[in-house]
């Protein structure tokens, strides 16, 4: 926790969540705050193999105590408690390295190629961008893609794996 009262409300929050979920063997994926009085806190919380609907009630629980003790915001706003899901954005280059090898869409800042939008398998992560391997049939090519250009990554869960997944090569 940190003791310095400049310390604004939301770092603060961010810091005691982070805590509380580490002394669970949780993770604090992302932390969204209310725009206004009545919106919605989202605390999004991640484990090393997921989380279950016990560990969300748990999460929601304590948090909602946490709230009370500290008071970050004035005026009222619900607690939602939720996994990031299997469609979850990927937000830093870790979440990136974690998925190297599964499909994501990807928006860009600037067009690759011509395009502002990709979708492809993940390839090796380094320290300014990463490789991402776009599967268009004959015209299958490996594209560089660097952090700064990402306006979002989405994991596409969803997207059917042919009966024999070829291994991504690491460029």
């Amino acid at each position: 926790m940190s003791d310095n009262p400049a310390t604004p409300p939301s770092e603060r929050l961010t810091e005691e969540i982070t805590l509380l979920l580490d002394s669970m063997g949780l993770t604090l994926y992302d932390l969204v705050l209310p725009k206004k009085s009545g919106g919605v806190l989202r605390v999004f919380v991640d484990g090393p193999e997921g989380v279950t609907i016990d560990q969300i009630e748990s999460v929601s629980r304590r948090v909602s105590v946490l709230l009370d003790v500290l008071d970050p915001f004035p005026g009222r706003y619900h607690l939602e408690v939720s996994s990031p899901g299997l469609d979850r954005l990927l937000k830093i280059p870790e979440d990136l390295r974690k998925n190297e090898g599964k499909w994501v869409s990807l928006k860009l800042v600037d067009a690759i190629e011509g395009q502002k939008v990709l979708k492809g398998r993940i390839g090796s992560v380094g320290d300014a961008g990463f490789f991402l391997h776009v599967d268009a049939g004959k015209k299958s090519r490996i594209l560089e893609v660097p952090f700064l250009q990402l306006r979002s990554v989405q994991a596409e869960f969803w997207r059917p794996v042919p009966l024999a997944q070829e291994k991504v090569d690491k460029k």
